[in-house]
């Protein structure tokens, strides 16, 4: 084994060699995608470009095309892969003291060390082929199985009232449409338009009026009567919409721990709908996912002002702190942690700590809103708990990576879905950059700030590309925004998540654990407002891929000009015979000295302790 294998080993959470697998399996399923709609899907009236080519050849050529633009894509996503591997070990084997990590490297001179790297990088080549073969015949396959199905069939070829049974797979929520109180998102078993029944399994969302919100439960089997057609947006491509009420007929019930589930979210919201406004807004969103007007109240029930959440959600997002409304991998650390610290104290041995970690994290993945986030923290923390039980310490880097491979390969439809992006984006920014920002900040900051903007800047870093995607504005107030949010967003969830545990058993209780949530969740409505409202809290930016381009290049730019300046200081310090760490020149020697000393200056017992850095 070479010494930058030792090195890899050594370091579990910066182990680089299974992130060139994630990236080819995710290149490859995006290329297959890509050629699947300009193949299959292109309506030949309305083709241009490659659609217009490919739908005037012959099958026997159009099928060649695929097949060769299928292997291109393949290839180049495993060469882009292993050059981003190549570049990793490059960098790494560049920051090692020793000049022997140095000849490990691929380009080494001496003939047994090419010919170890040579056979270590084949057996790369074909690690990173297969999976972008799996990657890329999963794809298709799936993509192939949704576009034959019955359901997407009839509603491209004649979309009109159909019958559909199908097992709800989410909570009962506001509707998208004007003409609907709520919607869900269901699997079909059977459709059919009451003279021929036919199978389906395809994904469709459901938009209902009425009485018939209250009978459609979570984990429940309905039957629907309503109008089949394509979606005009969202996840879906099959829509479901009633007409009229007395659609909906439940044919089963949800099974007992999902409908316990069920009433302990209604309860929580019961309990919500007595705090203000932003409470009921803010404290269902950060606890469950679920934003208070995205909640279909039951009638009856008061719901929250249109006016105020529509301003709330605009404020929140131009201040770059809109993911707090949706749970991710925050919820899972948080709940990990108390596991582990329960466990320490009973002495618990390791495979009760590691089961006792799966069963939290899978009840917590049943209690939120299910989303794309939800599902990406759910896979990395039961790859998490499987490493404690082998007797292995969890390595972040490569869970993430495993759990990125494994999540496309089941359901390749994660590779277009932004969610799912910016949750793998956000946690590989966090792995890979916050160590060493929070080691540069610490220079200047106090440990505690620097760790924040640290992980804050780490996670933007790479999320702001697929951000600027979604929405064509980049958020400039978000460093400062996090940074006065942070120290309350732990609290509050835990609060948010107790009120919802006990709003089943105690509604007093539980809403005493919602009050103090919302006395934190406050903080974040005022840095909304105060940040979120400021003309210059967002900078407008191109759209679409290109936006996302001219961001990267930015950062890029940013990140090499500050390297490039960090190693101008270390020569001229090294030719100077100066001593220290790189990150405490004597020029910022004054400014950290007096941010160190501000908490100590108020305090005159102790002003004969203030000390330099």
């Amino acid at each position: 084994m070479t010494d930058a294998e030792i090195s890899f080993n050594a370091q579990g959470s910066r182990d680089w060699r299974m992130l060139p697998a994630a990236f080819a399996a995710w290149a490859s399923c995006l290329f297959t995608r890509w050629i699947f709609n300009a193949v299959v899907t292109a309506e030949p009236h309305k083709a241009t470009g490659l659609r217009a080519a490919l739908a005037g050849m012959p099958t026997p050529f159009r099928t060649a095309c695929v097949t060769a633009t299928v292997v291109m894509a393949v290839g180049i996503a495993v060469a882009s892969a292993m050059l981003i591997q190549h570049a990793a070990i490059l960098v790494l084997s560049l920051r090692t003291k020793s000049y022997a990590a140095h000849q490990s490297m691929p380009f080494a001179r001496l003939p047994a060390q090419r010919h170890s790297m040579g056979k270590a990088w084949r057996m790369t080549g074909m690690l990173l082929t297969g999976l972008a073969l799996l990657g890329a015949a999963a794809t298709w396959g799936n993509a192939a199985i949704a576009w034959r199905d019955p359901a997407m069939a009839q509603a491209r070829a004649s979309p009109g009232q159909r019958i559909a049974r199908m097992r709800i797979n989410t909570p009962v929520r506001t509707a998208d449409l004007r003409q609907a109180d709520c919607q869900i998102d269901a699997t079909l078993s059977m459709i059919g338009d009451g003279r021929v029944i036919q199978p389906s399994t395809h994904a469709v969302r459901v938009f209902a009026a009425g009485a018939d919100c209250d009978r459609m439960k979570n984990g429940a089997t309905v039957q629907v009567s309503a109008r089949l057609e394509l979606a005009r947006f969202g996840k879906a491509d099959v829509w479901l919409i009633c007409r009229s009420e007395d659609c909906v007929t439940a044919i089963r019930a949800p099974n007992p721990m999902q409908s316990t589930i069920t009433s302990m979210q209604e309860h929580f919201f019961a309990v919500t709908d007595g705090l203000s406004d932003q409470g009921r807004m803010l404290v269902p969103g950060l606890t469950i996912g679920l934003l208070g007007q995205e909640h279909a109240a039951s009638s009856g029930r008061e719901v929250v002002d249109a006016t105020y959440a529509g301003l709330l959600e605009e404020r929140f997002a131009r201040s770059g702190i809109m993911h707090l409304m949706a749970v991710s991998g925050g919820h899972f650390v948080l709940i990990g942690a108390l596991v582990k610290r329960f466990a320490a104290y009973l002495r618990a041995p390791r495979y009760i700590i590691a089961v006792s970690l799966a069963g939290a994290f899978v009840l917590l993945s049943m209690l939120v809103y299910p989303s794309d986030s939800v599902m990406r923290a759910l896979v990395m923390g039961l790859l998490n708990a499987a490493a404690l039980l082998a007797g292995r310490r969890p390595q972040a880097l490569n869970a993430l990576c495993w759990t990125t491979v494994l999540v496309l390969i089941v359901n390749p439809t994660m590779a277009h879905s932004f969610g799912f992006a910016l949750s793998c984006a956000s946690v590989l920014g966090i792995v890979l950059f916050a160590k060493g920002m929070a080691q540069r900040l610490g220079a200047l900051l106090p440990k505690s700030v620097a760790e924040a903007m640290a992980v804050t800047l780490s996670a933007q870093s790479l999320t702001l590309p697929i951000q600027v995607m979604m929405e064509p504005q980049v958020p400039l107030l978000s460093v400062p925004a996090n940074l006065i949010i942070s120290p309350v967003v732990g609290a509050a969830t835990m609060l948010g998540l107790v009120a919802l545990l006990t709003a089943v058993c105690n509604a007093q209780l539980s809403f005493a654990f919602a009050w103090l949530a919302s006395a934190l969740t406050v903080i974040m409505e005022r840095c909304a407002q105060w940040l979120g409202g400021s003309s210059w809290a967002a900078l407008p930016w191109a759209e679409g891929w290109r936006g996302a381009l001219l961001i990267a290049i930015c950062e890029a730019m940013g990140a090499s000009t500050i390297v490039i300046a960090q190693r101008y200081r270390l020569r001229n310090s090294a030719r100077a015979g100066e001593t220290g760490t790189p990150y405490r020149r004597n020029w910022l020697a004054p400014i950290a000295l007096w941010i160190r000393a501000m908490p100590e200056a108020f305090d005159a017992n102790r002003s004969d302790k203030i000390r330099g850095p």
